[in-house]
């Protein structure tokens, strides 16, 4: 939307200031006129400040009209591919001068409201026919699709009287993925060392695999269960059976969109830091040969299908990166009905969510009704109060009162977690800071043991 015309300059420090003598001036002689009337210098004083004012009004009408066309200034941005939530990234602004004269430019990016860190206005000199690069750094504060409108530019007219606004600027938009630095690292180093650097345990599977790989020859530590006694007949040397874990599975995610995910902590939600272990743990999985979808529930209806392959990260990033949570409560029996609707196929079935002791009745309900068909795993976020509250101070009733509300939750979710193992369901109970470590960890666990 263009401003009105009226809106479109504004005046200069330089302007400003000559306006001000002028006022100056007027009332100098407006006190001489009042002290000393009779006076020799008043009409002279009275001619000059006539003037004065006339050239001023003339050369700053003049100045106002002598407008830029829209062919002699353009402005480019260029934003990053993507932006990662959280992560300052850099964004470069280009102002090109196709006029006559040297300008003097400053430029205010229309930067979307989620964005922090910019600082305005961003001011220099550009000569005729050269170019002005404008940096700045940005941190996005939400994930989403970001729009950057036309830049606010102000351009100096000729004699500096005033400053043209100027809305240059294609409307760009870029996405704002979760932090997938640990993904990206993954893809560099290798997955279980990655994991391993990360503080993951990679346990050793005990006994052969589910799936031949190969035949080779007999090594310290093979049991007698590996050895192909065909093979070591016919080749007169012990050979063994190499297994590998078994590609092929499914992985789906139901991931929790409901108001209690909305907690944060460090400037991001319980619901980023729950996403950012679903992408760690999905692109393992995909490296391992699994397929992985994600359903979310208690919030914005989401499903992606299993889907398998390294490059499908990409299609989970986009799926994602603009899900966001709602004020709904959790809804847990709805959410697991739901998924056998859409996913028959046995698989492992992965809740990730911020559960309470009032959830026991609802949740166990819905792992009832998954277990049926699918191996189900529960990733329980810890909220950071329950790390805390042996330390918290007892100084006061009120104090005393939290201590021991504090206390009984814990153990009431202790032992509604502790039903569920009972019962057979994978229970991962994560505070926000290895939550990733933690799921990854157990999904590798059921992986080398045969449960998927």
């Amino acid at each position: 939307m263009r401003l009105p015309q009226v809106f479109q300059l504004r005046p200069t420090r330089r302007l400003l200031a000559a306006v001000a003598a002028m006022v100056g001036l007027a009332l100098i002689l407006g006190l001489i006129r009042v002290f000393s009337p009779e006076s020799t210098i008043i009409e002279p004083l009275s001619n000059f400040f006539l003037v004065s004012v006339s050239v001023l009004a003339i050369l700053s009408v003049y100045d106002g009209l002598k407008r830029l066309s829209a062919d002699q200034i353009t402005l480019s941005r260029k934003l990053p591919n993507s932006f990662a939530l959280n992560r300052p990234q850099s964004i470069r602004v280009e102002v090109c001068n196709y006029s006559r004269r040297e300008l003097s430019v400053s430029v205010s990016d229309a930067v979307p409201s989620n964005f922090h860190g910019a600082v305005f206005p961003l001011i220099q000199n550009i000569g005729v026919d050269k170019r002005g690069f404008y940096d700045y750094t940005v941190v996005p504060k939400t994930r989403g699709l970001a729009i950057f409108d036309a830049a606010y530019v102000l351009v100096e007219s000729n004699y500096g009287f005033w400053q043209f606004i100027h809305r240059l600027g294609d409307r760009d938009q870029s996405k704002v993925y979760p932090d997938f630095s640990a993904v990206s690292n993954s893809s560099i180093f290798g997955v279980e060392q990655a994991m391993r650097n990360m503080g993951a345990h990679i346990a050793k599977r005990k006994g052969s695999g589910l799936e031949f790989n190969q035949l080779r020859e007999f090594r310290e530590g093979d049991t007698l269960k590996q050895i192909d006694w065909k093979a070591t007949a016919k080749l007169g040397a012990p050979i063994s059976r190499e297994f590998q874990e078994e590609k092929d599975q499914n992985v789906v995610f139901l991931l929790d969109c409901s108001r209690r995910m909305r907690a944060m902590e460090k400037n991001l939600s319980y619901f980023d830091y729950a996403l950012n272990a679903l992408l760690m743990s999905s692109y393992i999985a995909l490296d391992k040969g699994d397929a992985v979808g994600v359903m979310s529930f208690s919030g914005e209806p989401s499903w992606l299908p299993p889907i398998k392959g390294k490059a499908s990260i990409n299609t989970l990033l986009n799926h994602l990166y603009a899900l966001n949570t709602s004020t709904q409560s959790s809804d847990y029996v709805t959410a697991a009905e739901n998924l056998l609707l859409k996913h028959r196929k046995r698989s492992l079935i992965i809740v990730l969510t911020n559960v309470r002791d009032e959830d026991k009745e609802d949740l166990q309900k819905a792992v009832e009704i998954m277990s049926q068909q699918h191996l189900v795993m529960v990733v329980a976020l810890q909220e950071r109060l329950l790390s805390q509250v042996d330390d918290l101070p007892v100084e006061e009733v009120a104090d005393a009162m939290l201590y021991a509300g504090t206390k009984h939750f814990e153990l009431n979710r202790k032992k509604m977690l502790a039903l569920l193992k009972a019962r057979g369901v994978s229970v991962v109970d994560a505070t926000h800071k290895n939550i990733h470590v933690q799921l990854v960890t157990e999904y590798l666990r059921l992986k080398r043991f045969g449960r998927i």
